[in-house]
């Protein structure tokens, strides 16, 4: 039988492995170009023309679709072994994924949360 201590160290230590091995290199790939997609619209905004008007809400929003749509198709890619059934999910996503980011950018369907 193990102690209260003893248990509390593995706790820890699995803590500390499960933290270090978060991401995959896959994972950390599709971090990185997020992160240069999203560099593009912030230096055209340091430009000083005006026609980007981006708020920090705004890169958070692309920031949290991006990445979730990049792991969210790694997860299919990894997880769906037949070539036919993952090339339609993946058509399916990516479709998805245009029409909602439309909506965002210039409210193609005049929702709610449809943008200017």
């Amino acid at each position: 039988m193990t102690s209260a201590s003893e248990t509390t160290l593995h706790i820890r230590v699995n803590l500390i492995l499960i933290r270090k091995n978060m991401l995959n290199g896959v994972q950390k790939t599709i971090l990185l170009v997020v992160v240069l997609l999203l560099s593009i619209p912030f230096i055209e905004m340091l430009d000083g023309n005006g026609e980007m008007k981006w708020t920090s809400f705004d890169f958070l929003i692309a920031f949290v679709l991006l990445a979730s749509f990049g792991f969210i198709l790694e997860k299919v890619i990894r997880s769906i072994k037949s070539t036919g059934i993952r090339v339609a999910v993946l058509g399916l996503l990516i479709l998805m994924f245009v029409l909602f980011w439309a909506e965002l950018a210039v409210g193609i369907f005049n929702s709610p949360m449809a943008g200017d």
